[in-house]
């Protein structure tokens, strides 16, 4: 499971402002949760 982890935070995804930030970023300084959100249509 952790090596799954890794990989996720290597990946770059784009911040609310379309700013490219690495993912792992995001949990560097404190806990977060990813919520992965689908749109139909």
């Amino acid at each position: 499971m952790l090596s799954r982890a890794d990989d996720l935070a290597k990946l770059t995804v784009l911040d609310e402002h379309g700013t490219a930030i690495e993912l792992a970023s995001l949990w560097r300084d404190q806990p977060a949760v990813l919520v992965f959100i689908r749109h139909f249509g």
